[in-house]
Formats: C-alpha cells, structure tokens, sequence
C-alpha cells in the first residue's frame, strides 16, 4: 500500500484496540511439531493455511499488479475466457486457483484447465 501515507480515525475507531498476537496464538488450537532428527520442536495454529488462498493470493499480487488483478477478476466475473501463461506451472496454478476463490461467492461455469502441457496448446484456439 505504497499510496497510503495516512489514515484518518474517528476518535470512535482510534479507541479501538486490537488483541496482540500472543493473546490470539494462545486461544487458537495448535499442532505440535517434534522432530528430534533435526532438532526441531514448535507449534503452529491451527487450521494450516490454504494454499489456493493464502499462497496464491499473496503470489498473485506478487507478480501482477492490483489494477491488473482487478481487469482480471471483472472478466471472470462476465465469464470471458482467460488465459494464463508462465514460466512456473506451480505459480500459475496456484495464482489460477486464488482467482477462482477471490470471484466467492461466485463460481466460474465454464471450463477450467488449471495447467495445459505445451503440445495442447493447439486446444486454447478451438
């Protein structure tokens, strides 16, 4: 949010406190890692992030910016076919997965091809 450089309150929302972050672990159920082997003991809340949601998302703004994001979701949104192309198919897979969860509680109605091999691609032109 490079844009932002100030954000007005109401006296209202400024009194507003937030629960730290160790308040909000403690109350989270957790899963216990133990790996003697390589000396590894922690813990992680639980539920374990998704990777359609969070991963992706948080790929997909890395590599696009939000105006185009946005042009992306409003053709998905009228239904108009969408091609991805790039260099990693996790990257694509996964930024494609995030645009189908951020188009909630819509659902995409027509074909979805998350990864096309290259010989396939005669198919994208049918």
């Amino acid at each position: 949010l490079q844009g932002i450089s100030r954000i007005d309150l109401s006296k209202k929302q400024s009194r507003v406190r937030l629960p730290s972050e160790i308040a909000i672990r403690q109350q989270m159920p957790t899963f216990k890692i133990d790996l003697p082997s390589f000396d590894l003991v922690d813990t992680i809340p639980l539920p374990l992030p998704h990777v359609a949601d969070d991963w992706g998302v948080a790929q997909l703004f890395r590599f696009l910016k939000p105006e185009y994001i946005c042009s992306i979701l409003k053709l998905l949104l009228v239904e108009r076919s969408l091609l991805v192309v790039g260099h990693s198919s996790e990257v694509v897979t996964s930024c494609i997965c995030a645009l189908l969860q951020l188009v909630k509680p819509f659902q995409w109605a027509s074909n979805w091809l998350p990864l096309l091999p290259l010989d396939m691609i005669d198919f994208v032109s049918s």
